[in-house]
């Protein structure tokens, strides 16, 4: 077992990080994929971890998307994720977490000197409780970035943005109670200001 743990790859803060918070997606019952782990990638850095990304999020089909944390994924296969040793799959395509690497994530975010990283996981965790479904995901994301990128500051308009981003957003996020939800959960805990 020990031999294993030698062969891991190293943990970086942004490796750690995006870690941390899918561990927790996995314990509320939900499973990784590209996906998620773009989503995650974005509101972590909302959380102040864009220096340690540094991903730049363009509007995609599926919401903002980076396109590079595959390229994270791909690396940490073998040693903390299953399933990614290919970066052509799919973008809901199912992948495991290795289950006995959580305790080297967790003491990589105890260290002193980590704190600040810890502190970025905890809130992003706290924020995405009970929105860790693909949908719900998909659907934070996707109003958080109307609002910061069209600067637009009500309902009506994000519902007009979301109309206008493609016929998905159109079809799937029809329902005004869910952004009425989701506009004030965000904000709620981003209240719009880059984070520090």
């Amino acid at each position: 077992m020990n031999d294993e743990k030698k062969e891991r790859i190293k943990l970086t803060p942004a490796r750690a990080m995006l870690l941390g918070v899918l561990y927790d997606l996995v314990h509320c019952g939900e499973f990784v994929s590209e996906f998620s782990s773009e989503k995650i990638a974005y509101f972590l850095q909302r959380f102040g971890a864009k220096d340690a990304f540094k991903l730049e999020f363009q509007p995609n089909f599926y919401g903002p998307y980076s396109g590079k944390v595959k390229h994270v994924l791909y690396y940490l296969n073998g040693s903390y994720i299953m399933g990614y040793n290919s970066k052509d799959k799919k973008p809901f395509e199912e992948l495991g977490l290795m289950i006995d690497a959580e305790s080297d994530v967790n003491q990589f975010l105890d260290k002193d000197e980590n704190e600040n990283y810890k502190k970025i996981v905890e809130k992003t965790k706290s924020f995405l409780t009970g929105f860790y479904s693909d949908f719900a995901l998909e659907l934070l994301s996707t109003i958080d970035f109307i609002i910061l990128e069209k600067k637009v500051n009500s309902k009506e308009d994000v519902t007009k943005e979301l109309e206008n981003w493609n016929d998905r957003k159109k079809t799937l996020f029809n329902n005004p109670k869910f952004i009425e939800i989701t506009f004030n959960h965000l904000n709620l805990h981003l209240n719009y200001k880059e984070p520090n």
